[in-house]
């Protein structure tokens, strides 16, 4: 019996697919669980994830929308921190359990996605394709960082596998599949609001397929999100006064249109130890691989699905480039791995018409059968031993935990510490409030004081007393530290000369974690 027989194909792919989705969650259960307090944050390697964690934390005990407990701020993708703040409030937990709630969300969500993978392989790319995508699903989905992005992928395979399956992009669709694709979308947009640039690709793509009815199918695939959209920006209006997230508008303080590194960012993302992963060299390489494929007549499991995979893939891969294109031109800042949900779908569709297109070649299949195991086998290893601490100075994580640790031990209750980057792991590891530098999570007022050059008055009037910084490789620490590191906006100047240095911590001899008291 071969891999691609009928028989085998739905049995080794819901195999395949149940072995990912409950091995590696069950892996990243135990491990949290079994984790001391202080180090479930471990679990995550992200700093940006006690961003919603903590804020989420104070909304579900009433104290508003707020990270530090002193200044209200909407620095979050709205839908994920929603969520977060309603298991938190149904559960009752507390901050370490907070921790283990949002495991266990994304462990839901990884389920969630393993299944539609399972249905995308079924009903279209066929076991080898699936496979394949899921080598790349593995490697590169960075699903545990415990932001916005798991959330925002499975809405994003939701959007793929309807689009798939349903006559959507054809002449003549379907109204009812056109009406949930509007849903999706508009639930995608709350997950990440810069997806919004999908609902504006397919828009031009459907227009360009669809032969009748043009106007009502456009309002039922793109009238949800605009609706969704309208509202978010009118309550944060009302509530915060600006109408997008504060974390936005901070990263578009200074010049724009200068920010095109974020191509390189793209381009070279993602590091397992010492290998480069290239996760958009991938993304391109991938998708050019697969539409070279898509344009031959060759035997596989795709069939009539074929043209509608191909329009599939190119509008995801219009759409990272787009939102690529807008933060290189709206931003200063570098990105993160949870920009690229485009980049992941696209890439797990590509490898999927890889693998299908040359599934009859001999010996394909067993080979991406073996790199699936391997992938399975490291990321496993990898996530059963992220929570191991270590000693204090093994990497920032661990410097930021034993600095929380030192601050409640050794400052007094009233403390008000402030911190720039890597402020969210040292927030989760005191009792003290860390007001955030980089203003992502902060209120709109202190943004414009770093516009104003009252900055420090704003921090003083605050209660901070204490800064924080975590130095970067190659950085000398003089008589002025300016705040944030990031970006080319406005900064803070903290005159740190004659200051008391009061902890001083190392990360492996190469950067230091030093706190000043600040009082005047």
């Amino acid at each position: 019996m071969t891999l691609t027989r009928a028989p085998a194909r739905v049995s080794l792919l819901a195999w395949a697919c149940a072995t990912i989705a409950l091995g590696v969650g069950a892996v990243k259960i135990v491990s949290t669980v079994l984790a001391p307090g202080p180090f479930r944050l471990l679990a995550f390697n992200s700093d940006d994830v006690h961003y919603y964690v903590l804020t989420a934390l104070h909304a579900a005990a009433g104290d508003g929308s707020t990270f530090d407990g002193i200044t209200p701020t909407n620095g979050y993708q709205p839908l994920w921190f929603l969520l977060l703040t309603a298991v938190f409030r149904v559960l009752g937990v507390d901050r370490a359990g907070a921790y283990t709630a949002t495991i266990a969300v994304l462990v839901v969500l990884w389920v969630a996605a393993l299944a539609l993978l399972y249905r995308l392989g079924r009903e279209v790319l066929g076991t080898v394709g699936t496979l394949a995508g899921l080598v790349g699903f593995l490697v590169h989905a960075r699903w545990w960082t415990g932001c916005e992005n798991a959330l925002a992928v499975v809405l994003l395979l939701g959007v793929v596998l309807l689009v798939l399956t349903r006559p959507v992009l054809v002449g003549a669709p379907s109204t009812r599949a056109v009406a949930w694709l509007g849903v999706l979308l508009a639930l995608l947009v709350l997950a990440r609001l810069d997806t919004a640039v999908l609902v504006g690709v397919l828009a031009l793509v459907s227009l360009w397929r669809w032969r009748e009815r043009r106007g009502v199918l456009l309002v039922l695939l793109a009238g949800p999100a605009a609706v969704t959209l309208g509202a978010y920006a009118l309550v944060d209006q009302l509530v915060f006064g600006v109408p997008v997230p504060v974390s936005g508008l901070a990263k578009q303080l200074g010049p724009l249109g200068q920010n095109w590194s974020v191509l390189r960012d793209f381009l070279l993302y993602g590091q397992l130890g010492p290998l480069p992963l290239l996760f958009g060299v991938s993304v391109v390489v991938a998708g050019g691989v697969a539409f070279a494929l898509l344009g031959r007549a060759l035997p596989s499991p795709l069939g009539e699905h074929a043209p509608v995979v191909r329009d599939v893939l190119a509008v995801l891969l219009l759409a990272q480039a787009g939102q690529l294109l807008y933060y290189a031109v709206m931003s200063s800042w570098e990105l993160q791995s949870w920009y690229f949900s485009f980049g992941l779908v696209a890439l797990v569709i590509a490898l999927g018409v890889i693998g299908a297109r040359l599934s009859a070649v001999r010996f394909v299949p067993h080979v991406v059968l073996g790199a699936l195991a391997l992938a399975l086998l490291v990321v496993t290893a990898h996530e059963a031993t992220a929570l191991d601490p270590g000693p204090p100075d093994a990497s920032p994580y661990a410097a930021d935990i034993a600095a929380g640790q030192w601050a409640d031990a050794a400052l007094p209750p009233g403390t008000v510490l402030a911190m720039g980057d890597w402020a969210g792991t040292l927030a989760a590891s005191t009792r003290h409030p860390v007001v955030q530098l980089e203003g992502l999570v902060t209120s709109p007022e202190y943004l414009r004081a770093l516009q104003d050059g009252t900055a420090r008055s704003w921090l003083a009037d605050q209660g901070v007393t204490h800064y924080a910084r975590l130095t970067h490789p190659g950085e000398t620490v003089g008589c002025r530290v300016d705040e944030p590191y990031f970006g080319l906006g406005p900064r803070v100047a903290f005159d740190v000369c004659g200051r008391p240095l009061v902890y001083r911590g190392t990360v492996q001899g190469v950067i230091e974690l030093l706190v000043w008291d600040v009082r005047r």
